[in-house]
């Protein structure tokens, strides 16, 4: 029998590395961020298609290829799943810019706006936000998330020196918004309204110092 050769102490591999090399590797998200994102995904082009009366947990547990109670664990609605759905497309599609600059920033967020308020499926949010019968506490965690994405903006503003932090800065993307959205509710373009020089006023008035 070959004695076998004698490993020296400072290259044997230490407890915790065996311990870790036998440790199975986990899987990035995990199971639940996956059912979770197949089902917002599948929800979301079932809410596209067929509106919020249509609807159904059932069909988008057969799109998404899970069982109806791994969404009823985690939605208890079809109302919260359907807000839920569209919160996450609109995360996903209208991202809050970091350009450097607040004019650039408000340019950036407007054409994503508008890019997404064109399409069938930004056409689906703002059914979603003004159904009367949708769940009042959805619509309004949908705005108020939206809100704070938004109000970073302002905020980095505020640290580079380019707004007064005692203004709020949301009521200028209010006075930007609100006329996109009056322009999709009477199906009038988008393209073609003068957001750039909206912003430039705005910013112009709203943002100076106080004397």
């Amino acid at each position: 029998m070959v004695p076998r050769p004698l490993i020296p102490k400072s290259q044997r591999p230490g407890a915790a590395a065996i311990t870790r090399s036998r440790q199975p590797r986990g899987r990035p998200g995990g199971r639940s961020a996956r059912i979770r994102s197949l089902v917002l995904e599948a929800g979301f082009a079932v809410f596209v298609e067929k509106g919020f009366e249509t609807f159904t947990i059932a069909e988008v547990a057969d799109r998404a290829g899970v069982h109806e109670t791994s969404i009823y664990r985690r939605w208890k609605t079809r109302g919260a799943l359907a807000m839920d759905c569209c919160l996450d497309y609109a995360q996903a599609t209208i991202p809050t810019p970091d350009t450097g600059s607040l004019r650039s920033d408000l340019a950036t967020l407007l054409d994503s706006v508008v890019a997404v308020y064109s399409s069938p499926q930004g056409q689906a949010l703002l059914r979603m936000l003004t159904l009367q019968h949708a769940e009042p506490f959805a619509r309004h965690e949908f705005m108020q998330r939206r809100s704070d994405l938004a109000r970073a903006i302002f905020d980095r503003a505020v640290l580079r020196g380019e707004f007064p932090g005692d203004r709020d800065g949301m009521i200028i993307l209010e006075a930007l918004l609100a006329p996109l959205f009056m322009r999709v509710l009477l199906s009038r373009p988008l393209s073609d309204w003068p957001r750039n020089e909206m912003i430039d006023r705005l910013l112009s008035t709203y943002a100076m110092p106080r004397n």
